[in-house]
C-alpha cells in the first residue's frame, strides 16, 4: 500500500518508498497501478531506493477534474521527495511519462528503462489493437463495463497472437482487479484530461542511458517503438524477451528483476 501522498497541482499522488541507495521510479501501465510492481519493489530495495506511485486518475491518487501532465506530475513527486535526479522504469503508459519527462528534463535522469513502452503521439496501426478498439467503444457505449476490460485485457495482457486460455490467469485477474479499480474510480480521466509531448518525432532527443525490454508476442506497434528507440536514441539498447506479450514483467517476474538489475547496476 502506499506510504504516502504528495500534493501536485489541483490533485494529488500516492506513493511508497522502500530502501536506500540511489532512486529508482517504477511507473506503472495505463489503467493499472502501482501494485503491479510488487516484485521488482523486493528485488530493488536491497540495493537502491524503489519508489512507486499511482499516477493521476489511477489506483489511490486523486481523479483529475482540469487538464494536466503527467510528466509534470513526476516532476512533483522528485522535488517533494527532495530526489535531485533518478532512474526511471516505465511499462506501457508509462514508459510514455518516462519518455515525456525524460525529454523535458534530461539532466533528472540517470537512466531509462522503457518497458513495451508506447510514446507520445503514436498512431495505431495493429490490426488487432484496432478491431480491440472498436470493440471497446461499442462496450464502452452500452456502458458494459466487464466487456470493455476483456477488451483491454486482449489487447495489452494476451496480445495479438494468443488466446485468453494461453495466458496465466492469475495474471490476467491482477490485471482485470486494477483496470476495473481505476476505471470504476477514476472513469478514465487519467487519459482524457491529460497533455502530452509528440515523444514519437523526437526520439532522437533521448539522451539518457536507455533499455528497452518488448515481449516477441506483444503488438506490431509496441515492437516497432522498440526498435526506433534503439536506432534512434542517443545511448539505448534493446532485449526481446521470447514468450510473452505486454506485461513483462509480470509475466516473466524473475528475468525481468535480472535483466533491471544488470542494466542498473553497470
Amino acid at each position: 500500500m502506499p506510504s504516502g501522498r504528495i500534493p501536485v497541482e489541483n490533485g494529488e499522488l500516492a506513493y511508497e518508498l522502500r530502501g536506500e541507495g540511489d532512486p529508482v521510479i517504477l511507473l506503472h501501465g495505463g489503467m493499472l497501478d502501482s501494485r503491479m510492481w510488487d516484485a521488482e519493489m523486493t528485488a530493488l530495495e536491497g540495493r537502491y531506493t524503489a519508489i512507486r506511485y499511482d499516477a493521476r486518475g489511477h489506483g489511490e491518487s486523486s481523479t483529475p477534474t482540469e487538464r494536466f501532465k503527467h510528466y509534470e506530475d513526476l516532476r512533483a513527486l522528485m522535488t517533494a521527495l527532495e530526489l535531485p535526479r533518478a532512474s526511471l522504469v516505465g511499462l506501457s503508459g508509462g514508459g510514455r511519462i518516462a519518455a515525456d519527462f525524460a525529454l523535458t528534463y534530461p539532466d533528472l535522469v540517470e537512466n531509462l528503462v522503457l518497458v513495451a513502452t508506447g510514446l507520445s503521439a503514436m498512431t495505431t496501426k495493429d490490426p488487432f489493437v484496432l478491431e480491440q478498439n472498436k470493440k471497446l467503444e461499442e462496450a464502452g457505449a452500452r456502458g458494459d463495463l466487464p466487456a470493455a476490460i476483456e477488451c483491454v485485457l486482449r489487447m495489452w495482457v494476451d496480445g495479438p497472437r494468443r488466446a485468453p486460455a494461453d495466458v496465466d490467469p492469475e495474471i490476467r485477474r491482477r490485471c482485470q482487479e486494477m483496470y476495473t479499480h481505476t476505471i470504476t474510480r477514476h472513469r478514465g480521466s487519467g487519459f482524457i484530461l491529460m497533455d502530452e509531448l509528440r515523444a514519437i518525432e523526437r526520439v532522437g532527443e533521448l539522451s539518457p542511458r536507455t533499455l528497452t525490454l518488448v515481449g516477441d508476442l506483444d503488438s506490431s506497434d509496441i515492437l516497432d517503438i522498440a526498435d526506433q528507440i534503439e536506432r534512434e536514441a542517443h545511448d539505448a539498447r534493446e532485449i526481446v524477451v521470447p514468450g510473452v506479450a505486454h506485461m513483462v514483467n509480470l509475466e516473466k517476474p524473475a528475468e525481468f528483476s535480472r535483466i533491471l538489475l544488470d542494466f542498473l547496476d553497470c
